[in-house]
């Protein structure tokens, strides 16, 4: 996989849930329907914002967090992650019950019976290997590898279908769960639009509790309950969802009761706005998105991994975690998020020495000058980016912050001419297993492994681990990433939610992988 171009066009907006589109004049009203129907009872229809626009909510190419909240909305795939949970917990969804051979290769899914796609087209094995044959030709530059490895498919009956891979892969079920994972279309409509992508991008054919209802692109989108679902739809009969100009904006809409809810990144300033107004519930929810830094070691100044231990035990990162994030961080103490490894395995054992920075601007770093970059886009890039140069200018070591916007970040950091000595990035594994971080940051060929070091033995212990299963091999992933000193996980971040008081659900909508992903069946509106 290689996310280098495809995390700077989609899944950085996961990240920073930034600031894009503005609002229209012409945008629906909160309360209303988009769709041809009309006005609707305002207690049925859930208004919320977003800070960050829609891509194309093509269930087999989407990889931008606020897209997913459509897609998963509106296609199922044959399981997921539970939400409400701090840990994630793969549970069924269009799959009831799985088996794993005992040599790893061959996983056999018994498929919900009685299931019908939002066209009436019903749900049965036939649908699995043509929504792989698309999910391959429509997410080469992204998704796509999720759905790797898969030697054959095979429907012994309606209900029952069989994985054999092409070698053991134990983040497979993970896969499957992403949320940028495998989701169900209807064989009728993929073979009348299965190459039309823009098609897709607005109209639905998934099995979920709602389905696509009128776009506005840049404005509002617009979910409408399935009637044909076999669960819960929930509470509402629609969603709109309202881009707006600036999360300023979120915050008036809100507190003025024009919107309903809002999910967003690890904003500080916003949360306690919002956490002080009576009239909203706020909410945190755990997640994989961590800030990392990366240490460029292909610098003079930082090419010694000795110097880069000691720069990263002379940082309070403390100090700075708290400042930026406050209830919505933790200073990480290992190399992967905390749910992800055992966290006797995940432990860096990098204290905090009040005494390593001044050394080395009296040593290794002495007349250097250190340029730290970060993606303006990130929430909280700028003032983590701002406080490490303020402690390394304090001590004398001569440092300055720079931010950039996407594109000339991302042309930037790839640029060996034009690299910085650090960087700062957000970042998300793609599912919630541990070979999913590591392998994007710290492999050799990573699609986010910034600044190209290559640890001596890593890629093999990763090989080993997901061929074998054994999770203790992460321990030494740690051990070996830590010894390198190229990179330091900042902190375990959670993300945050307000909705109007009395909306009830909210507490345990949120998928855990990335936290600003929702089950919305789980809400209902006040009574």
């Amino acid at each position: 996989m290689n996310r280098r171009t495809t995390f700077a066009l989609a899944g950085a907006a996961a990240l920073a849930l930034g600031l894009s589109a503005c609002s229209s004049a012409d945008e629906t009203l909160p309360g209303q329907s988009a769709g041809a129907s009309g006005a609707a009872d305002v207690d049925t229809v859930l208004d919320m914002g977003l800070s960050a626009d829609i891509s194309a909510p093509d269930p087999s190419s989407a990889y931008n967090g606020s897209e997913m909240n459509l897609v998963l909305a509106a296609y199922e795939g044959l399981v997921k992650y539970a939400t409400g949970t701090d840990e994630p917990e793969i549970v069924p969804s269009l799959a009831t019950d799985w088996s794993v051979s005992d040599d790893g290769l061959t996983y056999t899914f018994t498929l919900r019976d009685g299931v019908v796609f939002a066209d009436g087209t019903p749900f049965t094995s036939a649908a699995v290997q043509p929504s792989v044959d698309r999910m391959v030709s429509e997410g080469e530059s992204g998704p796509a590898y999720l759905v790797g490895g898969i030697a054959s498919i095979d429907t012994p009956s309606d209900t029952e279908v069989v994985f054999t891979l092409e070698a053991p892969n134990d983040a497979f079920l993970d896969y499957l769960a992403s949320p940028f994972g495998l989701k169900m279309i209807s064989p009728d409509a993929l073979a009348a639009h299965g190459d039309d992508a823009d098609w897709f991008a607005k109209n639905s054919a998934g099995t979920g509790p709602f389905q696509y209802g009128t776009f506005d692109e840049g404005v509002s989108y617009e979910l409408t309950a399935n009637d044909s679902y076999w669960g819960d739809t929930g509470g509402y009969d629609a969603i709109d969802f309202h881009v707006l100009d600036s999360t300023n904006t979120i915050q008036l809409q809100l507190e003025s009761g024009e919107l309903d809810g809002y999910i967003g990144s690890a904003n500080k300033p916003l949360f306690d706005a919002l956490s002080a107004d009576e009239s909203l519930e706020t909410y945190t929810y755990a997640s994989t998105m961590a800030p990392v830094v990366y240490l460029n070691t292909n610098r003079d100044a930082l090419a010694s991994a000795d110097t880069r231990r000691a720069l990263l035990a002379g940082i309070d990162w403390d100090a700075i975690v708290q400042s930026v994030y406050g209830d919505l961080g933790t200073t990480s103490t290992g190399v992967f998020p905390a749910t992800l490894v055992d966290p006797a395995l995940n432990q860096t054992g990098i204290e905090f020495d009040p005494d390593a920075l001044a050394a080395l601007a009296a040593g290794d770093l002495a007349g250097k000058t250190i340029t730290i970059d970060y993606p303006s886009y990130v929430p909280g890039g700028q003032d983590i980016a701002d406080n490490l140069a303020a402690q390394l200018n304090t001590v004398g070591i001569s440092a300055e912050s720079i931010g950039l916007e996407s594109s000339a970040y991302w042309s930037t950091v790839f640029d060996p001419e034009k690299a910085p000595d650090i960087s700062l990035m957000s970042v998300f594994p793609d599912a919630a297993h541990p070979d999913a971080w590591a392998r994007l940051i710290y492999s050799g060929d990573g699609g986010l492994n910034l600044f190209y070091p290559e640890v001596d033995g890593l890629d093999a212990m990763l090989d080993k681990a997901i061929e074998t299963g054994d999770r203790d091999l992460y321990g030494d992933v740690t051990d070996a990433v830590t010894k390198s000193a190229a990179w330091y996980t900042v902190a375990d971040l959670k993300v945050s939610a307000a909705f109007q008081a009395g909306i009830t659900g909210a507490a345990t909508a949120s998928y855990p992988l990335l936290g600003i992903t929702f089950d919305f069946t789980q809400l209902s509106p006040a009574a």
